[in-house]
């Protein structure tokens, strides 16, 4: 325990706001995946579907597509917040990220649901900054690996 407040105390104010951002970001995607998949993945899946083939702004985007990768998506999210938050593959799982928020941007931009685009640019450079920033990366599992790969040697 000493060693882990020596850390803390240690951190400059980048590597801790870094931290509690991806730590915060992480459990939001979690929780994203996890409470549609507890609250009937089936139907929240419809609902978005149903947007998707709304008459009045329908989505070129085949049925079949939307509904496959809205069957996957919560059980990615859960995955993925679970690693970000870790700090496992942070790097990778913010760029990741990044490119989630690109294919729900173009879906959404195909149905032209502008005001779900703009939250989603929102969420996209939140990841953006965590690709960015990622040098300030020291409260996670990849640096713990790391300081221990370079103690071991």
């Amino acid at each position: 325990m000493g060693r882990v407040m020596h850390c803390i105390v240690g951190a400059s104010r980048f590597q801790m706001a870094y931290a509690l951002f991806r730590i915060t970001l992480g459990v939001n995607m979690f929780f994203h995946g996890f409470m549609r998949i507890i609250s009937d993945t089936g139907a929240w899946v419809d609902s978005q579907v149903a947007l998707f083939t709304d008459i009045a702004t329908p989505s070129f985007l085949p049925e079949l597509w939307v509904t496959a990768f809205l069957w996957v998506l919560p059980y990615f999210e859960v995955v993925f917040g679970i690693l970000l938050a870790l700090g496992l593959f942070s790097y990778w799982m913010s760029v990741t990220g990044a490119l989630m928020m690109l294919v729900l941007i173009f879906g959404n931009t195909t149905r032209q649901a502008w005001g779900t685009v703009g939250n989603n640019m929102h969420y996209t450079l939140y990841f953006c900054i965590l690709v960015a920033a990622h040098s300030y990366d020291w409260l996670s599992i990849d640096s713990w690996r790391s300081s221990k790969a370079n103690n071991d040697s």
